[in-house]
C-alpha cells in the first residue's frame, strides 16, 4: 500500500487497498479499493470527507478509469455520515424514479430494493429505463449480512463482444430493432415484489390523464395504460440495448434482456419486431454476467462508488438482516 499519483502528476494522499474478490480487468484491478491511512481517519468520517474533496478532480478521474472505487474502513456508520460524503464530490442530486420499493431516509440518500433478500435481483445498470439516468451511483452498507447478499459488479463494455462471439444472429437483431419493456404495476403497494408501486405512488397523481402525461414526459414511457382492478401497464421502448456511452471502454450493454428479478411475472420483454427473445440469448446473457462480475462482500462501513454508464450491478441471495443504502448523482 501507498499513496497513489494525482491527475495533475501530483500525489493523493489515498492509500490503495485489495480485497480477495477483485478481479484485473483491462490491466486495472476492480474494484479499486482506498483504505484510512492512519487511526484518525479510520474514526473519523470528517477525515474522508475532507480528504474527498482535496482530491475531488483526481477522483473524477480515478472514476472514469476505474469503473468502481470501494472506499473501506473509514468509519461510515450512518445515512447522515453516507450523506456528507456523497455531498464532498459536489455532484448534482439524481432523484429516484423507478418501479422498486425504496424509502428516502435523508436528503439524497434512500434505501436499497427492497424486494425480498432470498431473491436475486438481476444485473442491470440503475434506470436504465428511464428519460435519464444517473451517471453516478453510491452503495452504503450499514448492516452486512451474515451470509450472502453479495453486491455483484459487471464491466458493461465486455458483454456485446462476447455476446457476438456466441450469438451474432441475435446481437445483430438487437442493434436493429431494439428492445421493448412492458411492466405491470401493482393494484398496491407492496415490498414483496421488485415492481412494488402502483401507478398512483409512481406517478403521485391519482388521475389517469395526468399520470398518462407524466409517464411519457417524466419517464419516457412509450405507453401507459390503467386499468379497473388498480394496476397499470407502462411500457418503454424500442430502447437501444447496445449503447456508445463511455469514450474509453465503447460500447456497453445498457438495457437489460434477463428482467430484474428472478421469477418476476409483472416484466415483459421482447424485440423491437415484437418476437420474443430467445432462451437461450437469456441464459447466454446471464452466464456472461456471472463469469464476469466481482461479487463484492461488503462490510458495515463500506462505500461503493459506481460509474452508471459503464457498470453493471446484482444483489445475490442474502440471509436477513441487511442494510444497504443509496445515492444517485447526475
Amino acid at each position: 500500500m501507498g499513496s497513489l499519483e494525482g491527475c495533475n502528476g501530483g500525489v493523493s494522499d489515498f492509500v490503495e487497498g485489495r480485497t480477495s474478490e477483485q478481479k484485473v480487468i483491462d490491466g486495472r484491478l476492480f474494484p479499486k479499493v482506498f483504505l484510512p491511512a492512519n487511526d484518525f481517519e479510520r474514526a473519523n468520517v470528517q477525515a474522508l470527507v475532507q480528504k474527498i474533496r482535496s482530491n475531488k478532480a483526481w477522483l473524477e478521474d480515478e472514476v472514469v478509469k476505474y469503473n468502481a472505487l470501494l472506499f473501506r474502513g473509514f468509519t461510515v456508520r450512518s445515512a447522515d455520515d453516507f450523506k456528507v460524503v456523497v455531498e464532498a464530490f459536489g455532484w448534482e442530486e439524481q432523484q429516484y424514479l423507478g418501479f422498486a420499493a425504496r424509502r428516502k431516509v435523508v436528503d439524497r440518500v434512500y434505501t436499497a430494493n427492497e424486494a425480498p433478500l432470498h431473491e436475486q435481483i438481476d444485473f442491470h445498470h440503475e434506470m436504465a429505463l428511464m428519460k435519464e439516468w444517473p451517471s453516478k451511483l453510491f452503495f452504503f452498507c450499514e448492516t452486512a449480512p451474515p451470509g450472502g447478499g453479495e453486491s455483484a459488479i459487471a464491466p458493461s463494455h465486455l458483454i456485446p463482444p462476447l455476446m457476438e462471439s456466441i450469438l451474432p444472429e441475435f446481437v445483430k437483431k438487437v442493434k436493429d430493432f431494439g428492445l421493448l419493456f412492458n411492466i405491470t404495476t401493482p393494484s398496491q403497494d407492496t415490498s414483496n415484489s421488485f415492481i412494488s408501486k402502483t401507478w398512483k405512488t409512481m406517478l403521485d397523481t391519482s388521475d389517469p390523464e395526468e399520470a398518462k402525461k407524466r409517464a411519457a414526459d417524466i419517464l419516457g414511457c412509450m405507453h401507459f395504460e390503467c386499468h379497473d382492478d388498480g394496476t397499470a401497464d407502462f411500457k418503454f421502448g424500442p430502447l437501444e440495448m447496445i449503447r456508445i456511452l463511455e469514450k474509453e471502454r465503447g460500447k456497453v450493454w445498457f438495457t437489460t434482456i434477463a428482467g430484474y428479478g428472478q421469477g418476476s411475472k409483472n416484466q415483459f420483454l421482447r424485440l423491437g419486431d415484437e418476437s420474443i427473445i430467445p432462451i437461450e440469448a437469456i441464459e447466454a446473457f446471464k452466464n456472461i454476467m456471472d463469469e464476469q462480475c466481482v461479487n463484492l462482500k461488503l462490510k458495515n462501513g463500506d462505500v461503493l462508488l459506481l460509474n452508471n454508464l459503464a457498470i453493471q450491478h446484482a444483489r445475490r441471495p442474502s440471509k436477513p438482516p441487511r442494510k444497504v443504502l443509496v445515492s444517485m448523482c447526475k
